[in-house]
């Protein structure tokens, strides 16, 4: 065998003994960090106790939920969803005319991300993207709607507000973030809701994609994929298909060896 294609076949051995190391470790580190018990309880690794990730309450005959999407946990630097249903189980119709999400203090809105999934009379329910008004030192966004999302037992008329936020790199592993929220309704004379509503946001250790590539506040680079992972990264490309993952990474060392 020349030389040539000894270091070739080096090159390829180490590259995949290194990755696949660290993809084992990865996926150690994943499991232990995306482990919970049922909705709102359990742990989300060793030594790190998760508080309840959604809530259910009433004002009226309004039932609000809102939640992390996932299972409650986020990693230093990525990012988190919460999602927001307002229902009327019985009675009046009522109209949701604003909602204030209010977020933890750091967190950071992505732009781009909220959404209104709402019923119209022409198309029934339908998700748009709305831009809602940011307060940073308060701590929240806003979005309204003057004339009112229509909410109705009759027909099983929904609205559902989400939005995603780009936690502080700096966050503190093992923490629990509570959040919180207020509404407006058509003829009610106060706003309505929860601050805070004990809806948490668990601090985890990051896993081997997260480590790779960290979130910002624009979409792209580590953003939600809607249930609490991240996408439009190399680190994503190593959890969702690490055999192709290491393949490209073996072709380039034998074409770099070549």
């Amino acid at each position: 065998m020349s030389r040539k294609s000894m270091r070739r076949a080096a090159s390829v051995v180490t590259a995949t003994a290194l990755i696949a190391g660290g993809l084992l470790a990865g996926s150690g580190a994943a499991t232990a960090a995306g482990s919970s018990g049922p909705a709102g309880g359990g742990s989300s690794e060793a030594g790190v106790a998760q508080k309840p990730h959604a809530a259910t309450k009433t004002a009226s005959n309004i039932s609000v939920t809102k939640r992390v999407v996932g299972d409650g946990t986020v990693a230093p630097g990525q990012k988190v969803t919460y999602r927001t249903t307002f229902t009327v189980p019985n009675g009046l119709d009522r109209y949701i005319t604003r909602i204030k999400d209010v977020h933890p203090a750091g967190f950071q809105y992505v732009e781009g991300s909220a959404t209104i999934n709402a019923w119209h009379l022409i198309g029934g329910q339908k998700t748009e993207s709305v831009t809602p008004e940011l307060d940073v030192e308060g701590n929240y966004i806003r979005v309204a709607n003057p004339g009112g999302w229509l909410i109705s037992p009759t027909g099983a008329k929904t609205l559902t507000f989400e939005a995603t936020y780009l936690v502080p790199s700096g966050a503190r592993v093992g923490d629990a973030l509570d959040s919180g929220l207020a509404f407006d309704v058509q003829f009610f004379q106060t706003s309505q809701g929860w601050d805070p509503m004990g809806v948490f946001a668990t601090i985890r250790t990051p896993n081997l994609g997260e480590g790779v590539a960290s979130g910002s506040a624009g979409l792209g680079l580590g953003s939600s994929d809607g249930e609490g992972g991240t996408t439009g990264s190399a680190g994503s490309a190593i959890i969702e298909d690490p055999a192709g993952f290491v393949a490209d990474v073996i072709s380039g060392v034998v074409a770099n060896g070549s």
